[in-house]
């Protein structure tokens, strides 16, 4: 007796029938049109899937090995049968995934795309870049096609005015990105001009008593006073925030001599701070268990800016209807009230790590000598 026909059947059709192999495969056997059908199959559903697509119309169908299920191979064959003559289904889905990633690339993920060949060239351009569109990116939480320049011109409307061109650039540099990698047709920031330098009407940045007094107190009651000592270093001894205080540790603070060693600042020479009575005071209230520079750092400053009636540069909706806070505002405000109330242009230099010409220049009738003194006594 023929082996075949001894084997046990596990599945049949019409005319054809389905066994395993000894190898574990699964054959198929049988005839269709007066010709002979001898297939070896991996999986028992390809086999049946085979005998199916064979009984139902043998002469029209080619028999090759496949992963698809049976359904996904009927639906390859009607889309297929849909298809404009010279067009493949490899045409059509990669037309397809072109169009889909190009209408939904969402804002925040189309900026860490970009910010990752920031990264690679420098981490204080990439930081930069990240402070910047986090802003856009919260302004805009939809699609990056979908920003129109109407909305770019709102954008930018909602930041301070002395962070208006850094945003813009930022801006410009994430779409000009955009359009090199055929994620966005047009860029809605291009038509928007860069602005002149802003100054205050007074010709310089500082602040006023009263606004001093409320950052000192945003400071005080918030972040359990996280940032209270960070403020009064800048307030009361003109420290520089990123290259000095951002450094500094509680084994440079002095309170006993009234003395603050600055080991590296702007020019990298060492100095010692004369400390002021007031801002000796300030940091005795402070809890030298945390740092100077605390955690989370533009969060919490952030948060005392808004609080003190200051934008907090990171969200632009909050920001909005907000004083602009412009850089180094704390510092400027102490070395224009140290030469007030001292009337020492050389000595004023000398403890704010400048040249007498910088003093001379910028820092000279800012203030009067009724607000200094009431300045010095906060």
């Amino acid at each position: 007796m023929n082996n075949r026909k001894t084997r046990r059947q596990i599945y049949s059709t019409r005319n054809l029938f389905v066994y395993q192999t000894r190898h574990s495969t699964y054959a198929v056997e049988g005839y269709i049109n007066n010709k002979r059908i001898r297939k070896r199959f991996t999986s028992l559903e390809e086999a049946k899937g085979i005998c199916h697509s064979l009984e139902e119309g043998s002469s029209t169908y080619n028999v090759v090995r496949t992963s698809l299920t049976t359904h996904q191979v009927k639906d390859a064959e009607m889309a297929s049968h849909s298809l404009p003559d010279g067009y493949t289904l490899f045409d059509a889905v990669e037309l397809l995934l072109k169009s889909h990633t190009s209408q939904r690339v969402p804002m925040s993920e189309a900026i860490d795309q970009h910010l990752r060949t920031k990264e690679a060239k420098s981490l204080e351009t990439y930081k930069q870049a990240k402070r910047l569109l986090g802003g856009l990116s919260k302004f805009h939480p939809g699609t990056i096609q979908e920003l129109t320049t109407e909305d770019a011109t709102k954008f930018l409307a909602s930041v301070s005015p002395g962070s208006f061109n850094h945003y813009l650039r930022a801006c410009k540099g994430l779409y000009l990105w955009a359009e090199r990698h055929e994620m966005v047709r047009a860029n809605p920031f291009v038509h928007i001009k860069l602005r002149g330098r802003v100054r205050d009407a007074a010709g310089a940045s500082v602040l006023s008593v009263t606004e001093a007094r409320r950052l000192l107190e945003a400071s005080k009651d918030l972040h359990d006073g996280d940032m209270l000592a960070y403020t009064c270093l800048c307030l009361f001894a003109g420290l520089r925030p990123e290259s000095e205080v951002k450094r500094l540790s509680w084994d440079s603070v002095n309170l006993e001599d009234g003395e603050v060693r600055v080991v590296i600042g702007k020019t990298n020479t060492p100095r010692c701070v004369e400390m002021s009575e007031n801002l000796v005071k300030w940091l005795r209230k402070c809890d030298q268990a945390k740092p100077i520079w605390p955690a989370n750092y533009r969060r919490k400053w952030s948060d005392v800016r808004t609080s003190a009636g200051f934008s907090g540069g990171v969200n632009p909706e909050i920001d909005k209807g907000l004083k602009p806070y412009v850089k180094d505002y704390m510092r400027h405000t102490a070395i224009s009230n140290r030469v007030r109330i001292t009337g020492d242009i050389h000595g004023a230099a000398t403890w704010a790590g400048n040249s007498p010409a910088m003093i001379s220049r910028h820092y000279l009738g800012l203030v009067s000598s009724l607000d200094a003194s009431k300045y010095w006594s906060l």
